[in-house]
């Protein structure tokens, strides 16, 4: 005696068919949207650096914004030799002993905006004193100077700058 064969069900193999691609569209959906955000957020990624020089017997410390997009300068904290400083400008103030004019200062406040390619002088002494200048310029590099800046792009991302070296701290904590 033959065994019925037994019959495939076409629409339960349809429906199968079609829930396991509706939930492989949903898996590939979820990674683009995932891709997407991170190139959104990648299109705007500041990048903060440091710059001093001595130039025609002046000194000058910079920063600069060299990324792609905007950053937001949480804060900006400064320690030279195991001693915190509210400001650079003092740091080097302290150093320089008695400056009688031929410098100027900017101390950036908190949710200052750099663009993209914008640099901002924090120092910069404008007399042609050589001694002077180089001296300002080995207290900038000494191993126990530290120029941290915390700064943010539009999505809330934060970065720190310290010594030339930057971190990535997640998402900024206000």
């Amino acid at each position: 005696m033959a065994t019925p064969r037994r019959r495939i069900n076409i629409e339960l193999l349809l429906g199968i068919s079609a829930t396991f691609l509706s939930l492989a569209a949903l898996v590939v959906s979820i990674f683009q949207t995932k891709i997407a955000r991170e190139q959104q957020e990648a299109s705007v990624w500041p990048r903060i650096a440091t710059s001093d020089n001595v130039l025609d017997l002046n000194f000058s410390f910079s920063i600069g914004n060299q990324g792609i997009g905007p950053a937001i300068i949480k804060s900006i904290s400064i320690f030279y030799r195991g001693k915190k400083y509210e400001t650079l400008s003092l740091v080097l103030f302290q150093q320089a002993g008695h400056l009688n004019g031929g410098y100027v200062y900017s101390d950036p406040e908190p949710e200052t905006v750099l663009k993209a390619g914008d640099e901002l002088d924090l120092f910069k002494l404008s007399r042609d004193d050589e001694p002077l200048s180089y001296k300002l310029k080995n207290v900038v590099n000494d191993s126990s100077f530290h120029f941290r800046v915390r700064y943010a792009d539009v999505y809330g991302n934060c970065w720190q700058l310290d010594r030339g070296k930057t971190r990535s701290l997640g998402k900024c904590s206000d």
